[in-house]
């Protein structure tokens, strides 16, 4: 399937595998038990030798045996959990450079997720064994440390391509650096929160919306409402936020960085640091400084770098304690004064490496056009906004990137580990550009007269609509669809999965990117789409089970609101819902069952022989020569070969029974005792399907086929792919419901594969999406596309129109490394193109961690996605601008349910720069949620106000 104003991160923990579960709930436990032991997750203190011996802790143990050292033994539960790859309990002391670097750094970003949980919770499973002697050799971790570190740093080709982890890794290992004062500040606030509960809204306040005062106010807890053990420690952190927001002397270690590295620009920084008096100029020069030592780093000698990335992390700091009076100061200034505040924070989380250089300009290229022209529209400036919304998007993006995995492998067994992000980001310059950005936002809606609404609250960021729509439902968690009953959810989420079961609603909390399956399925089908940001997800899981409404407009104003009968006059009641699959049975011919070459099919033979892939992409295969691969198409017929089949319980074929099990479910009442038998009868028919035997005769018509098509077995793979004729209607995409399997290679295999894909419409999610929009769900038929692999090393999905606006002088594309790129919901490359111009927007990077290659025997691998800056090259992006424009001309008009010209939904692939064309179908969007009265009464004040002239110049 296909897959931001601050969504900052997934909170949300992905669902395990239930595989899983029990290993997990065991590991959970394990990790609370072990913090009070005074090994923790060792069960002895060892002497590791040079040559393999292990030895008992004695003196000079090792000394016969070539040397070694003494740390502890992990005990065997943590080495299962290892082995499970959850790489947990590391020695430091023990991790060579190779090592911690093999595997695209596996094992030290495992040590990076640790260090962050030993941070945030007391030396997590280290909590006692860190004072226990023996288990640690400080002195031999801080030396592995630093080989860990120049090993990173030695090489010039990988410093720009592993500039974040390095950072991050300078930023968290134990070493002689300062260390960050912030971090300390806010681990101490979590920690003093645990344990006095009153001092919570403190470090809410500390971590949320921190300031110089907060040391004032924690030493006022400390004197009044704070227990008196802690008092000691309350001033030490007191002492510590003062030190975090005290102007540090950046001049000497710039200097010094100087004179070492021979960069005389940094000599000048120096210079002008010294100079600097108030705020705003430090911000200036600190985020100058971040820059540039990221662009130069490469140049500096190698024994210098490492303290290029400590005077880097320094000046990080400065860069977040001179912000955050500017933050919160913003709403006094002018939007031009705080858009001067935006742009040096963009420079700084630059130079953090959360943004790409394109990012960067990107952001700083929409600010800089508002300040050459203060003198705007209220609907421009919002829409210039809204672009500057996406930056914390993007740096939450990249560290999902370079830590992702590793998070999701620790959140098995410790839910704090999903903290990394959201911590990271609020410790950077991301949580002021994010406050500022919010106050010009709000201010920007109170003149356009809308605002967000959740539960009640008026909130002007972190709800962001994706697709329009209007729903109600219970409110339930991702998990928890499994086992639900009742009517269909609004489902908070971790992001839009591939595989989600039938909904009302969407809440995610990443939006991964607008073409997936899932995301065009719900525009299509009026299902709103919003985006939750970090600071609003605990508020929306607290009213999980409970009946919720959710409204999205087409302009982007969100409300999520307790239901009620107030909001009953806007849902009409379930009979009155329109019916919108309808199979035209005069036109479907059931007599040809042998296979059919793609290059005999045109798109008149859609829902007649084969569905609309096959067709179409014949259609397309005739217009645009030499672009779209080879294919085979079983056509309806054939699938009803296996329906005209006795059913296993002897009463008859299996269409007669398929057709007697619908009209009992149909005459049942809604509820459990329905969804379940629903369950057993798709369970019962999926079976049967899976299970038919080919005849000899078939085999051989296939094969016969298959060779003539793609030449002898073995020596090509195929994607097949479902082609049913309930999907790409006018007016139901069906997108991604059913199978596809990748790149099947041999007779046997495609056989089998042939049977799964005839039947996944039968899976209780395609059943769920489907079945409450058909009339007669017996005469579903599948045809299956065998189509010719193409290895792709990029791929992706394009619309041609603009999403938010409809504009078909815009195409908006979205691509991944490898085959299936941009429709399983990845983190694509998802860029804004015009058609005339070729101007470009970027809209996000390509930040999924992996991609998938296709192999030679079959099948596919995943693989480490490298994620460079720029995906598409120039000539790929004429290639696809190309097709775009003759698609009127050379292919014909698509349409949607009214009959109205409809924009192209296109999947692409591209081998070495040759573009292939894997899919074409209409791109449909909902009437009724685009014309529901409601929702477009929530545009008024913005249509109203969207041509207002205001002056960036004028404090509000």
């Amino acid at each position: 399937m296909r897959r931001r104003f601050l969504t900052l991160i997934l909170l949300l923990c992905s669902t395990c595998a239930a595989a899983n579960a029990g290993k997990d709930h065991e590991g959970r436990a394990w990790i609370e038990s072990i913090k009070a032991r005074r090994l923790g997750p060792f069960d002895a203190v060892r002497w590791f030798c040079a040559d393999g011996s292990v030895l008992p802790p004695t003196p000079y143990a090792c000394r016969p045996h070539g040397g070694g050292r003494q740390h502890g033994q992990r005990a065997a539960q943590a080495n299962a959990l290892r082995a499970d790859g959850i790489l947990l309990a590391n020695v430091l002391a023990e991790i060579s450079p190779t090592q911690a670097l093999a595997d695209h750094a596996r094992l030290l970003r495992a040590v990076l997720v640790e260090q962050h949980l030993m941070a945030l919770d007391d030396g997590w499973i280290f909590r006692q064994a860190r004072y226990t002697r023996g288990v640690f050799q400080i002195e031999a971790d801080i030396l592995a440390v630093s080989a860990i570190l120049h090993a990173m740093l030695a090489k010039p080709v990988d410093l720009d391509s592993n500039f974040l982890l390095a950072r991050e890794a300078v930023r968290r290992l134990p070493g002689d650096g300062a260390g960050s004062l912030l971090d300390a500040v806010r681990s101490g606030a979590s920690l003093m929160a645990e344990r006095d509960p009153g001092f919570a809204r403190w470090r809410n306040k500390i971590h949320s919306r921190p300031e110089a005062s907060d040391a004032e106010a924690v030493r006022r807890h400390a004197d009044s409402d704070g227990p008196a053990a802690l008092r000691a420690e309350y001033l030490i952190l007191a002492q510590q936020i003062e030190a975090a927001y005290r102007t540090p002397d950046l001049a000497k270690a710039i200097e010094q960085l100087s004179t070492q590295t021979k960069d005389s620009a940094l000599a000048e920084l120096a210079r002008a640091w010294r100079e600097a008096l108030d705020p705003l100029q430090q911000l200036a020069l600190t985020a100058r400084a971040m820059g540039q030592i990221r662009e130069r780093l490469s140049s500096y000698p190698a024994a210098h770098r490492l303290a290029a990335l400590r005077l880097s992390l320094q000046a990080e700091d400065a860069a977040f304690s001179a912000a955050r009076g500017l933050a919160l100061s913003a709403d006094k200034q002018s939007p031009q004064t705080a858009l001067t505040y935006l742009g040096h924070l963009l420079k700084a989380l630059y130079g953090c490496g959360l943004l790409t250089q394109r990012e960067w300009r990107a952001g700083s290229g929409a600010i800089d056009q508002l300040l050459a022209q203060p003198q705007t529209t209220l609907g421009s400036y919002r829409q210039a906004l809204d672009l500057l919304a996406r930056p914390p998007v993007w740096a939450a993006n990249r560290l999902q990137y370079e830590f992702g995995e590793t998070i999701r492998s620790f959140s098995r067994i410790e839910s704090r580990a999903d903290w990394l992000i959201p911590d990271r980001l609020r410790a950077s310059p991301a949580l002021s550009y994010g406050d500022i950005l919010e106050r010009l936002s709000a201010q920007a809606d109170r003149m356009a007269d809308i605002r967000h609404e959740l539960f009640g609250r008026s909130v002007s960021r972190g709800l962001r609509a994706l697709n329009p729509g209007l729903a109600r439902g219970p409110l339930k968690s991702l998990e928890s669809l499994a086992t639900a009953s009742g009517p269909p959810a609004i489902v908070l989420a971790p992001e839009s999965a591939a595989d989600l079961p039938a909904v009302a609603g969407i809440l995610t909390a990443a939006e991964g990117n607008a073409l997936s399956h899932v995301q065009l399925l719900a525009r299509n089908l009026g299902i709103p789409n919003v985006v939750v940001g970090s600071e609003w997800l605990a508020t929306v899981a607290a009213r999980q089970a409970q009946d919720v409404v959710l409204a999205a407009s087409p302009a982007g104003v969100v409300r999520l609101s307790q239901d009620g009968p107030s909001w009953a006059p806007l849902f009409p009641a379930r009979s009155e819902a329109p019916v919108e699959i309808r199979v035209d049975q005069t036109r479907l011919n059931l007599a040809p069952r042998d296979p059919i070459s793609m290059r005999h099919l045109r798109t008149d033979d859609s829902g007649r022989v084969v569905g609309p892939k096959a067709a179409k992409l014949g259609e397309l295969s005739s217009r645009y020569p030499g672009l779209v691969s080879a294919g085979l198409a079983l056509p309806f017929g054939a699938f009803r070969a296996v329906l005209d089949g006795p059913a296993r319980n002897g009463s008859g074929s299996l269409l007669d029974w398929m057709r007697g099990r619908y009209q009992h479910l149909h005459a049942l009442p809604e509820g459990a005792q329905r969804q379940q038998q629903t369950r057993d009868f798709l369970a019962a028919l999926r079976r049967q399907i899976e299970d038919y035997t080919f005849s000899s005769s078939q085999r051989e018509s296939l094969r016969r086929s298959l060779n003539a098509e793609f030449g002898t077995e073995g020596s090509y793979g195929v994607f097949v792919r479902s082609d049913t004729n309930v999907e790409d209607l006018p007016g139901f995409t069906g997108a991604g419901l059913n199978l596809t399997i990748a790149n099947v290679v041999g007779m046997d295999a495609i056989l089998d594969a042939i049977r799964q894909v005839w039947a996944s419409p039968f899976t209780e999610r395609a059943y769920g999406w489907r079945q409450a929009l058909m009339d007669q769900p017996e005469q579903l038929y599948v045809a299956v596309l065998l189509h010719k692999t193409v290895p792709a090393d990029k791929s992706g999905v394009l619309i041609t129109a603009d999403l938010r606006s409809d504009d078909e002088n815009w195409i908006t594309v979205a691509t991944n490394e490898g085959v299936g790129g941009g429709v399983e919901g990845q983190a694509a490359e998802s860029l804004r193109i015009n058609t005339r111009s070729g101007s470009i927007d970027l809209l996000a990077s390509a930040t999924e961690s992996r991609q998938r290659r296709v192999l030679p025997q079959g099948g596919s691998q995943l693989l480490r996605a490298t994620t460079p800056e720029y995906l598409l090259q120039p000539e790929e992006i004429q290639a696809l601008l190309e097709i775009t424009r003759s698609l009127p001309q050379k292919y014909p008009r698509l349409i949607d349910a009214l009959g109205r010209p409809a924009p192209a939904d296109i999947e692409f692939a591209f081998v070495d720069g040759q573009l292939y064309l894997n899919q074409i179908r209409p791109f449909l969007q909902s009437d009724r949620a685009r014309s529901n009265a409601y929702l477009i009464s929530l545009d008024a004040g913005l249509k109203a106000a969207a041509g207002r002239p205001i002056d960036l110049r004028a404090v509000p």
